[in-house]
């Protein structure tokens, strides 16, 4: 299922992050898509706060991951400077699937990696602050996600 939501200042895209994260379960994956600068580690910041957890959340994209104690811990990845699958490898990246809540950013890179029922959001900028979110997943294995999605579009 697809469902489509929009953002329009930074407080609302970590707002509808912190509904999601609300939501999420061990063993989750959501792969985020979109360009330099869309706003893929604020919505993740969201998500953190809506697990609770309480500390700064930054991008790693020169650590390659960051994992945040919490239960589940939040393990936040980042592709973008990797060029080849064999360093996903090296991470262990499959070891990682079920023991968290896991969000990759720039998981276009590497796709088939991921697992088979992850979640992709799609976030494209429509202006200064302004996002469209596309949340593509199985209703089936992500209705909870979906349905706090939907929430969120009826209350904007």
């Amino acid at each position: 299922m697809t469902v489509a939501v929009y953002t329009c200042s930074e407080a609302e895209t970590t707002e509808l992050g912190k509904r999601i994260g609300a939501v999420l379960q061990q063993g989750d994956v959501i792969a985020l898509c979109g360009d330099l600068g869309a706003g893929k580690t604020r919505f993740v910041q969201g998500v953190a706060q809506g697990m609770g957890i309480d500390v700064p959340v930054v991008s790693p994209t020169f650590s390659l991951m960051n994992v945040y104690d919490h239960v589940p811990p939040l393990q936040h990845f980042d592709f973008y400077r990797l060029e080849t699958e064999d360093e996903l490898d090296t991470l262990g990246i499959d070891d990682y699937w079920e023991s968290g809540i896991s969000l990759v950013e720039w998981s276009e890179k590497f796709p088939h990696r991921l697992p088979d029922d992850a979640a992709c959001i799609t976030i494209c900028k429509t202006g200064g602050t302004s996002r469209e979110f596309t949340v593509d997943a199985a209703l089936n294995r992500w209705n909870i996600l979906i349905k706090e999605v939907e929430k969120y579009v009826s209350c904007h």
